[in-house]
């Protein structure tokens, strides 16, 4: 199965690629599900998955405001969410580095988190 890119030569992101990467925003472990694991066997999705936590990362550490700011538009798409949890910091994370990576406008990405079929 080959990974359906965009223009842009990355990941194109729909239900399927959207929820396996929120399955990973807690890292790639053995608690993944079977979709997510399907897709990681694939080079490119894993070396994507990878690029994207190391982004993740570095906003869960250095750029609060900056994810702190998508809150709202997390709680209204995916759910409510906790203040002050570092699973939400984390969620919020892999949205800016989504969203920066992409170039996505705001409304744009409330409509890709709103594809995501996982509650973790």
């Amino acid at each position: 199965m080959a990974i359906r890119t965009n223009d842009n030569g990355l990941v194109y992101l729909n239900s399927r690629t959207m929820t396996a990467i929120f399955d990973c925003v807690y890292g790639i472990n053995d608690h993944l599900e079977p979709e997510t694991k399907k897709l990681l066997q694939e080079d490119m999705f894993h070396s994507f998955i990878k690029m994207l936590l190391a982004q993740q990362d570095f906003n869960y550490r250095y750029r609060f405001s900056q994810t702190a700011y998508l809150f709202p538009l997390f709680e209204a798409t995916v759910g409510p969410m906790e203040t002050n949890s570092d699973g939400t910091t984390l969620w919020l994370a892999m949205g800016l580095a989504i969203k920066e990576l992409y170039g996505l406008r705001r409304e744009t990405l409330k409509g890709l988190l709103e594809k995501i079929k996982l509650r973790k």
